[in-house]
């Protein structure tokens, strides 16, 4: 955990409050800085969020249309 002991103080709290903090991590990881780690989390976590909308949007007519047919 090298990348966590070179955080400050406030950096750490950041990061044992943040309620599910794993894509900041996966680049605080790559040595990249801790601000653009939020930044670049934060767009991994929406895009996820964009396609497990789109995902159940889908499966939700599909099931519709399944019991139509039944």
């Amino acid at each position: 955990m090298d990348w966590f002991n070179s955080l400050t103080d406030n950096e750490k709290l950041y990061i044992s409050k943040h309620p599910d903090p794993s894509h900041m991590i996966f680049y605080l990881k790559k040595r990249i800085s801790f601000n653009h780690s939020i930044r670049l989390g934060y767009e991994d976590y929406v895009n996820e969020d964009i396609k497990l909308k789109y995902n159940e949007n889908i499966a939700s007519e599909n099931k519709r249309y399944n019991s139509k047919e039944l």
